[in-house]
């Protein structure tokens, strides 16, 4: 199984214990960039290890040239995978699936750093009918440190981008915080907040000021306040109108 630029197998250990052995793809082990970015997500997963919203570290090494990881096994699919199915449990509990991913990024933003890659797809879960969701954050490659502002390339999924990376050229984890609360709207809306005709009315929409997403009421009556005013304070296109971090919006989630 593939996934980006690793391979994916799945192993059991002498314990019993199934596991995830994650590996650079032989095709990329020579290119630089992919190999140091590759290595240094896996050192940042161990580093965030353990957490309970966390796809957990258990060893990294090299085998030959190739770097690779074994990550803990979980049974679940991503949020993407149940927005494409609409699955009905995912929308009865969305209070709740939300404030456990939020946790698993305000945890990476408590650890200095920030993820820059917030989106539906890096977000598995596992859903029951008899037990609470359960929600863990994967895929580490494109995480920095908080105060990293030195020269690169941009980074992320430009849907779910925030203004100051498109304009400005810089990342904090309030980024983060838009790009989740773009994830939050669309599980809340079944709708992208700043869609437009094109790739770039999309764009321009999202790093634009004068540019706000509708009201969630207007599209979904049904979801409870608290959860609105998180979300559309976190797409607030100002940095010092917006949560700085995951868990100032946690904060706005709870508040009574």
């Amino acid at each position: 199984m593939s996934g980006g630029v690793a391979d994916l197998y799945s192993a059991v250990l002498s314990d019993g214990r199934r596991v995830l052995i994650r590996s650079l793809q032989p095709t990329k082990v020579l290119s630089l960039n992919s190999h140091l970015r590759f290595r240094y997500g896996l050192k940042i997963r161990e580093v965030l290890t353990p957490h309970p919203n966390i796809i957990g570290s258990m060893e990294w090494g090299y085998h030959g040239l190739q770097p690779y990881e074994i990550i803990e096994w979980f049974e679940g699919h991503s949020i993407k995978n149940y927005i494409t199915s609409r699955n009905e449990q995912l929308y009865r509990d969305l209070v709740y699936v939300l404030s456990e991913a939020a946790e698993g990024l305000a945890w990476i933003h408590a650890s200095g750093f920030m993820h820059l890659d917030v989106k539906p797809e890096n977000f598995l879960l596992r859903l029951s009918p008899t037990a609470r969701p359960v929600v863990k954050i994967t895929d580490f490659d494109l995480v920095r440190r908080a105060n990293d502002q030195g020269p690169r390339r941009q980074v992320g999924t430009p849907a779910y981008m925030a203004p100051e990376q498109f304009v400005q050229k810089i990342s904090t984890p309030a980024s983060d915080v838009f790009a989740f609360s773009i994830m939050a709207y669309q599980l809340a809306t079944g709708r992208m907040p700043f869609a437009g005709k094109s790739e770039k009315d999309t764009w321009r929409n999202q790093s634009s000021e004068s540019v706000e997403a509708r009201p969630i009421y207007e599209l979904n009556p049904n979801i409870a306040g608290q959860l609105a005013d998180a979300i559309m304070a976190g797409m607030e296109k100002r940095l010092d109108k917006r949560p700085p971090t995951m868990k100032e919006w946690l904060e706005i989630l709870r508040a009574h």
